[in-house]
């Protein structure tokens, strides 16, 4: 699962799709991102998809099904919309777009509200616009009749925010309609934050998941005692719809960030075998190509022949480079050659949340491991010895031929 974020830029973008889908990474879900006031015109009431349309398009050829965030933080925030006045809007929305993109199948309901919209609601007054989104789904299948039913989950909070989450979830279980709907909970994994009130002082004063990926092992266990002491449903998704080393503008090399980019490549993998780790649990890929945070790409966007390429205002388009991973972009291709089942492996220097990873994987013809070393900002070295005696059965007493694949300073890294 990974997210692609770019509304512009059409033609760079039609041959990212090509390049990804020949490179393997053709995904089950990808995440895509639709601001409501980008649609809908307030002063005219009426709403042009140009914007997204051939955006949409695209997406749907890199994926089976497609996870669309309703993206309402400016009606809520900047024009002090309601819920009864937003429900409108995103139902037209919603119902525009699936009849014209049915690989649309998870609408994402908020983007960071514990960031985004903590000065203008409580986390418990989220859920009164949470309503209006489960009831214009609800209406939209019925209406439409789509032969993939829309499915609504939320809220999409910037942590594991248990203020907020555990809020909502009372509300949620309070809410005595029989049309509720909550299909996934989500939320991003980059560290424990200050919510977006202004306070900088609370208790997750920016603290980073970088330091130690293992930290996030337990979330699942703290969702589920907290959705069974609610007598809700343990098994529902989890969705985590944004993960990375670096949120925002941050770093570990100010100066250079071709370090950091060695750090993500290997950082992600980690914070994502921890979460693999736990059941019913599902992080997401975040980003093919950010349009400001360099640090966050798939495909190398910002450097050609040593020069900085400016991209927030799609300056020198024809400049921009293309069919070139990052070190994080071939880290995927890598994961996306593992094969289809998980088996056991293990390792022996792996310790708070740093050094040696390993996944193992087989299939009818074959089996894969994927191993890496992961230090932050340590050096660390390993002499790695790999022991494959326990082949899978289909495999014994066989030739057997070996390939190896490497991401390092100077193997698969565009620098």
């Amino acid at each position: 699962m990974t997210r692609v974020k770019d509304t512009t830029v059409t033609a760079r973008r039609d041959a990212d799709i090509r390049f990804l889908n020949e490179q393997g990474l053709h995904g089950e879900i990808y995440k895509v991102w639709v601001d409501a006031e980008r649609v809908h015109d307030p002063e005219t009431d009426t709403y042009d998809y140009t914007g997204v349309d051939d955006y949409l398009a695209d997406a749907s050829l890199l994926s089976e099904e497609l996870l669309m965030v309703m993206d309402t933080r400016v009606s809520v925030r900047d024009m002090d919309r309601s819920p009864a006045d937003i429900k409108p809007i995103i139902k037209r929305i919603m119902t525009d777009l699936k009849r014209r993109y049915p690989r649309i199948r998870y609408v994402e309901a908020f983007n960071e509200p514990d960031h985004n919209l903590a000065k203008n609601v409580t986390p418990a007054g989220l859920y009164d616009y949470y309503m209006v989104y489960y009831q214009a789904v609800n209406e939209i299948n019925r209406e439409i009749q789509p032969q993939v039913p829309l499915e609504l989950g939320g809220p999409g909070y910037m942590q594991y925010n248990e203020t907020w989450m555990y809020a909502f979830l009372d509300r949620y279980a309070a809410d005595t309609s029989p049309d509720k709907k909550l299909d996934f909970l989500s939320w991003h994994a980059y560290g424990e934050f200050p919510e977006g009130t202004g306070d900088s002082k609370g208790p997750r004063a920016f603290h980073f998941y970088k330091g130690n990926p293992s930290e996030i092992a337990g979330q699942r266990q703290l969702l589920n005692a907290a959705l069974s002491s609610r007598g809700l449903d343990t098994d529902i998704p989890a969705f985590i719809t944004e993960t990375g080393i670096y949120p925002g503008p941050s770093y570990d090399h100010k100066d250079n960030p071709r370090p950091d980019y060695l750090i993500g490549a290997a950082g992600v993998p980690s914070l994502h075998y921890w979460y693999m780790e736990q059941p019913n649990t599902y992080p997401f890929n975040w980003v093919v190509r950010h349009f400001s945070e360099e640090r966050k790409d798939q495909l190398v966007t910002r450097f050609q022949d040593g020069k900085h390429i400016a991209v927030r205002g799609n300056d020198k388009v024809e400049d921009l480079p293309t069919n070139l991973f990052t070190p994080y972009g071939n880290a995927l291709k890598m994961m996306a050659m593992l094969k289809e089942e998980r088996v056991t492996a293990q390792s022996d220097s792996l310790e708070e949340g740093k050094g040696i990873y390993s996944i193992a994987t087989k299939g009818e013809y074959g089996a894969a491991v994927m191993i890496w070393n992961y230090q932050h900002i340590g050096d660390q070295a390993y002499s790695v010895t790999m022991d494959m005696n326990k082949l899978p059965k289909n495999l014994r007493g066989k030739k057997v031929r070996q390939r190896m694949f490497r991401i390092d300073a100077e193997t698969s890294n565009y620098w």
